[in-house]
């Protein structure tokens, strides 16, 4: 018994850990890409997969267009 309460550890243990939760971002105002590495995107767009980048930039995907890129972050806000 105690060597099957051992393997079922050992698999408890060794489990991928599961994925963090996505942060998700709400266009607050329409952006103009300025840049070939920045996203456009309309107010209301949800922004995905983003990262901050630093104080004023972020690099996410707007969902409804599929682009990937930076973008200014206060131009979005949390949801």
């Amino acid at each position: 018994m105690n060597r099957l309460w051992g393997e079922l550890e050992l698999l408890r243990v060794t489990d991928p850990p599961l994925p963090a939760p996505q942060k998700r971002f709400r266009a607050v105002y329409d952006y103009n890409a300025a840049d070939e590495d920045e996203v456009s995107f309309q107010d209301g767009d949800t922004i995905v997969n983003v990262q901050q980048i630093d104080d004023g930039w972020m690099y996410g995907t707007v969902e409804r267009t599929g682009d990937t890129g930076m973008l200014p972050a206060n131009y979005v806000e949390a949801i």
